[in-house]
């Protein structure tokens, strides 16, 4: 779901320069919000069916219950920023993205196993054979030749591409299910890195692959096989794209627009909010969001935003992790009276 660098670009860098300082804590907290329960800086939740992980901005992996109760301690399997992970089946499957080093790895984790610390960063600089060195606890483990993005689970296995090399769906086992080339968008210069996939939605067996640009290519989720190309008129670079069978596609832009797109043959609807969106989810009718200093919602064609002191970065339940570790009530609540 939701793509790691581009969170951890803003929540790092645009909040620290903004406010001269780390976001590490929250002068004051907020009405509803819990003391600090994580010993590291959350960028996003990856969840599935029963299982929820928590990721850091440094590489942190903490799996936590309904509750965002901690499970075991922060380990940090591998010495670099993990770009992208899935919930699938029994494991969690991760990127970790070392640009300086030029080193990418993937590996799953067991579900109800054991985490550890791995090797640290001067370690990976000094060992002889970085293809020794993998993330620790991994079941399985790759080196990568480029670094992977849009890592997304779909119904028949785990989707991700590597830049104008392919787009790959393998097994839990790692096992390559098929390989397509990598989407081309001839004429794209809209944006900085327009052909860069942000994320992949899945629906009625295609798999679609979202540009930054906000250009589209549909697969066969069977073989990967090219179907048809779409491009949507942005107002921003995007970010995110959540998709619902009954709520259609929830699109997040960089400038912190979000789109909500019914077919992929019609314009998105537009609405500014106060500032990006990190997270959303559809349930119970409406789409629910949450980011930059402000829960939203969408239910019954009206929106409601109500703000908060904090950067939302997920969305669990009725709750909301932010960005300096606190577990906070959602905000942007509807009365059963206005349906």
């Amino acid at each position: 779901m939701k793509e790691a660098q581009w969170v951890g670009r803003w929540v790092r860098r645009w909040v620290g320069r903004r406010f001269g300082r780390s976001v590490g804590r929250s002068a004051g907290g907020s009405a509803g919000v819990k003391e600090a329960r994580y010993g590291f800086q959350p960028m996003r939740v990856d969840q599935g069916e029963g299982a929820k992980v928590l990721v850091g901005s440094s590489g942190e992996l903490l799996r936590i219950d309904e509750e965002g109760n901690p499970l075991h301690e922060p380990v940090t399997p591998f010495p670099a920023s993990i770009s992208g992970g899935v919930v699938m089946g029994e494991f969690w499957i991760g990127t970790w993205v070392d640009q300086e080093l030029r080193e990418a790895r993937m590996a799953a984790l067991p579900l109800d196993g054991e985490w550890n610390d791995g090797g640290g960063r001067q370690h990976l600089r000094e060992v002889s054979d970085a293809e020794m060195m993998m993330p620790a606890s991994s079941i399985w483990a790759r080196r990568l030749d480029a670094e992977p993005m849009a890592l997304t689970r779909v119904s028949k296995g785990t989707v991700f591409a590597t830049l104008n090399r392919g787009v790959y769906m393998i097994d839990d086992d790692a096992k390559e299910i098929w390989r397509a080339p990598y989407p081309e968008w001839p004429g794209l210069s809209k944006f900085h890195h327009s052909d860069t996939l942000v994320t992949c939605t899945e629906q009625d067996g295609r798999i679609a692959l979202w540009s930054r640009s906000g250009s589209v290519t549909l697969l066969d989720g069977e073989d990967g096989s090219f179907v048809s190309n779409h491009v949507l008129d942005l107002t921003g670079p995007l970010a995110g794209v959540e998709f619902s069978e009954v709520g259609g596609w929830f699109l997040m832009l960089e400038n912190g627009d979000v789109g909500l797109l019914e077919d992929l043959q019609t314009t998105p609807h537009v609405v500014k909010t106060p500032g990006p969106v990190f997270d959303a989810r559809f349930a119970d009718g409406r789409w629910r969001w949450t980011g930059w200093r402000h829960d939203g919602s969408f239910f019954g064609g009206k929106f409601e935003i109500v703000q908060r002191r904090d950067v939302g970065i997920a969305l669990v339940g009725d709750n909301v992790v932010t960005n300096d570790g606190r577990w906070s009530a959602f905000r942007a609540t509807y009365s059963r009276s206005d349906e």
